[in-house]
């Protein structure tokens, strides 16, 4: 079982293939001559797809052989939507470059599956954002990058609902009104955003949806996110600049 990131070009006739795979974490096989009209891959190594795939090769090689490709879901609703597209290619960038090779990690895969899911369902462009970020925060959670935001990071008290905290990335967590002043770089944040990253991080994937933050909250949510993402992981995700301008 797997959801196809992406592909590249490999000589004339072939293609090599990214997936994230609910057993094996990411793999890249080759798929042999799928550029050929009459090829059994026709159609079935397009990104976004929930596919199970047969594969083979010496165990935890660079490259498998791509063998067979049975589709479960092709979410063609992302397809038909630019907005739903440009946020689809940032998740396939976000687990293609923060992933490592044959590194199994289910509930991540899950989570994956889920929000693919609730991308291509989705009627309202307005809530894209708001489960692409909540999915980001499950992302650094569950690679071992889980922001500290239910206490300050600093005196480990938990935060007053009514006081705006900030976040400092290099501790990595939100920061109380008391320790504030202890730290040169502090990206400030409304009460009310912080309440509500608390929020997106425990509401499940399926009841996101359910939440109705503002413009303003997300994009503090957002600029939090991206900067503490982009201080853990280094690999820029070129596909956010379609969505996201800071």
């Amino acid at each position: 079982e797997a959801i196809t990131l992406r592909h590249i070009d490999f000589g004339e006739a072939d293609r090599i293939v990214s997936f994230f795979c609910r057993r094996r974490g990411k793999i890249r096989a080759v798929a042999k001559s799928a550029h050929r009209l009459k090829s059994r891959f026709m159609g079935r190594l397009e990104p976004f797809h929930h596919v199970g795939i047969v594969y083979y090769g010496k165990e935890n090689t660079v490259l498998f052989k791509l063998s067979g490709v049975d589709i479960n879901s092709s979410r063609i609703g992302i397809s038909a939507s630019l907005d739903k597209f440009a946020r689809a290619c940032y998740l396939t960038e976000l687990l293609e470059n923060g992933l490592k090779d044959h590194d199994p990690n289910r509930a991540l895969f899950d989570a994956a599956v889920a929000v693919f899911d609730l991308i291509d369902r989705e009627e309202n462009p307005k809530r894209l954002d708001l489960i692409v970020r909540s999915f980001d925060l499950r992302f650094l959670s569950l690679t071992g990058y889980r922001p500290s935001i239910d206490m300050c990071v600093s005196c480990k008290k938990k935060l007053p609902d009514d006081h705006a905290p900030g976040f400092n990335v290099e501790k990595g967590g939100l920061v109380c009104r008391d320790c504030k002043p202890k730290y040169k770089s502090i990206i400030p944040l409304s009460a009310g955003a912080a309440k509500l990253m608390c929020k997106m991080a425990l509401t499940d994937l399926s009841r996101i949806s359910r939440l109705q933050p503002s413009v303003s909250l997300l994009s503090e949510i957002s600029k939090t996110i991206v900067a503490f993402r982009s201080s853990r992981m280094p690999a820029r995700i070129n596909s956010e600049r379609f969505f996201y301008r800071p």
